[in-house]
């Protein structure tokens, strides 16, 4: 195998790199490529480069030698210190002792290379730039310019017919650049290659030299119309430039953008051929992501929109132009504002949005707006700047979400609370006039039994007496159970004061003053403790529940036992007896207005009913434990609360 060398004169490397500087120790400038003078007029050969150029990225304060050597082989941006605006990017190279510099101009836009008066024999034949350049020929080509194009052909001929030896000084500079460069002989055979492309790929030098770039790259995933138009183009001696995914050694595969370009001999016979493969994998990538976004956004049920850096709108989904009203058309060229809000729409709530947008921060929240029918809509809306790489806003996209059924019926909710709220007022009165009216004959009637029992003492038959003290017995559970629905009447009522209660203080008033059996003994198990609530509808919970058990126990000897069990963020107090107990079936039942598992004088029938509305009041929860025959336990749990 040959082993070649590469070797360059001024006039040859001026041709394939016509923007380079070449710099010495001392930073002064020794050549630089015939391209050079149209972005910087009158740069004189020996001018110190850190007075000529600075570098926008990266920083550097002040440019020396050794700045230079410290930015080898990676991208670096220069600009031109005399105000023209120009812009370099490439890499430096260490050639012997000097420092080579070879990029290429950076713009944005036709007018700049306008301005600049350059044109397709400017650029190096493998520029990208190439393709700007292309679409400015289009436009302005004359007939000077077909001259230069018919000279550059011909001069393309007879320069490059030189022995590839003179391809040494290129070498020095693929061997280091971050594409993979590869040079074939005219059947396509690889006979030199520079280090990134065996970094790329994983072979060795010794895997690729003597194959072809299509053996070596081989994949599964290779796109066969790319390849056919690389291969088309190789033999008929073209120029070619094709995306095409390049194999790896590991089976892999990565996607490249793949530029060849032949070299010609005396007799217009292609001596070799130079390609450079760079890799798009990450372009690619970001590519396919920013497609699945756009089918995402698209598809996005919530209403989404991008706005350019002035407000504007320049895109906007299906959604969105469905909940405006406004099809895409209408909505470009627009702010969203001017549009869309309107007489009730809130003024602090626009003054915020255009405070957050005018300094670039983020903005979240609720406003009216209106449709293109002028049909109100409550939407909530998120959104952000979008900034480019030099911080500097581009742009602004935000997602709204239709929350008008939402709002109708939190007005609903509103409506209804307070109608509730007026409904509990008017109970609570009527109870209060009703349990008065009530109460009042019910004493009438017992001041007249006390009377005829007074004038008759002593005359009145036993069964006469019998049936005078059953009147009394009725009229006290009458006064019990008007009470109670009086209490039951209350318990709903939100303006009490929350106090810190000592539950001990109060279930030992409650031993004393409800009517205990002699055959029964209350116990309590564990010091209750202090809690944050109101003091009436905690002595109403345990009288109930205390009462309950005393009520209902069956055995000669009967035990209450009271206490309860502490976690973090709650209470769970319970009240234990030995009782009959209740089947599983009743154990809601228990709970309801007036229900009563078994007839007794003392109960009303509302006493669960009213520990079910506390708990209920208190977002807690109630529950029964209980074997048929040997007893019940009541649960009642209380999340803790320091407010």
């Amino acid at each position: 195998m040959k082993n070649w060398i590469f070797s360059f004169e001024k006039e040859n490397f001026d041709r394939i790199f016509p923007f380079y500087l070449l710099i010495d120790e001392n930073l002064e400038i020794k050549s630089y490529g015939r391209s050079i003078p149209k972005l910087y007029p009158g740069l004189p050969v020996g001018y110190n480069f850190a007075e000529a150029f600075r570098f926008k990225r990266p920083f550097v304060e002040s440019i020396t030698f050794t700045i230079l050597q410290q930015n080898l082989n990676q991208l670096v941006i220069l600009e031109c210190n005399q105000g023209s605006e120009v812009i370099l990017r490439g890499q430096f190279e260490k050639v012997h002792d000097r420092i080579l510099f070879v990029g290429s101009p950076w713009f944005v836009s036709l007018e700049e290379i306008k301005k600049r008066s350059l044109n397709i024999l400017d650029f190096a034949n493998y520029d990208p730039l190439l393709d700007l350049l292309q679409l400015l020929k289009t436009q302005e080509i004359t007939t000077l310019e077909l001259r230069n194009l018919l000279k550059i052909n011909n001069n393309q001929r007879e320069e490059l017919r030189k022995d590839r030896e003179e391809l040494n000084r290129l070498s020095m500079v693929a061997s280091s650049n971050q594409n993979g460069i590869i040079f074939t002989t005219p059947d396509a055979k690889i006979f030199w290659c520079n280090d990134a492309y065996l970094k790329h790929t994983g072979f060795s030098r010794e895997e690729i030299i003597g194959r072809t770039p299509v053996e070596v790259g081989h994949n599964s995933a290779i796109e066969r119309e790319a390849l056919n138009k690389m291969i088309d183009l190789f033999y008929k001696g073209e120029p070619f430039d094709v995306e095409i995914t390049h194999g790896r050694k590991d089976g892999s595969f990565f996607w490249t953008r793949t530029q060849g370009q032949p070299i010609y001999d005396d007799n217009g016979h292609i001596l070799q051929y130079f390609a450079m493969v760079e890799d798009m994998s990450e372009i690619k990538q970001q590519e396919e992501q920013v497609k699945l976004l756009s089918l995402i956004t698209e598809k996005n049920i919530n209403s989404i929109v991008i706005c350019d850096k002035n407000g504007a709108i320049e895109w906007a989904n299906e959604s969105y132009q469905k909940l405006t009203g406004y099809c895409l058309d209408e909505l470009k060229g627009n702010k969203p504002g001017p549009i869309l809000q309107g007489p009730d729409t809130d003024n602090e709530t626009k003054a915020y949005l255009a405070k957050q947008i005018k300094e670039g921060k983020p903005f979240s929240c609720e406003i009216l707006n209106y449709n293109k029918r002028g049909e109100k809509y409550w939407t909530t809306i998120q959104g952000q700047a979008l900034f480019d790489d030099w911080g500097d806003i581009k742009g602004y996209f935000a997602i709204g979400e239709d929350i008008t059924q939402r709002k109708k019926f939190e007005q609903q909710k509103e409506e209804l609370l307070e109608s509730l709220a007026k409904s509990n007022r008017e109970l609570e009165d009527y109870a209060q006039i009703v349990s008065h009216d009530l109460k009042s004959p019910l004493r009438s009637i017992n001041s007249l039994i006390a009377w005829i029992k007074e004038d008759n003492e002593g005359s009145m038959s036993e069964q006469t007496s019998m049936y005078f003290g059953m009147i009394e017995n009725k009229l006290e559970k009458m006064e019990s159970l008007i009470q109670g629905v009086l209490t039951y009447s209350r318990i709903d009522r939100t303006d009490v004061n929350k106090e810190r209660i000592d539950l001990d203080e109060i279930v030992a008033n409650i031993i004393h003053i409800i009517d205990i059996p002699a055959h029964t003994t209350i116990t309590v198990d564990t010091k209750l403790p202090t809690v944050l609530a109101d003091r009436f509808r905690m002595q109403q919970l345990f009288q109930n529940l205390i009462g309950n058990a005393v009520t209902y126990i069956d055995k000669p000897e009967g035990r209450v036992n009271i206490g309860y069990n502490e976690t973090p963020v709650d209470y769970t107090f319970y009240v234990k007896d030995n009782g009959p107990g209740i089947a599983p079936e009743n154990h809601e039942k228990v709970f309801k207005i007036f229900q009563s598992l078994v007839k007794n004088e003392r109960s009303t029938g509302l006493g669960l009913s009213i520990v079910k509305k506390v708990v209920d009041h208190y977002k807690g929860k109630i529950w029964i434990e209980s074997t048929p025959g040997e007893g019940t336990t009541f649960f009642a749990r209380f999340p803790k609360t320091e407010k």
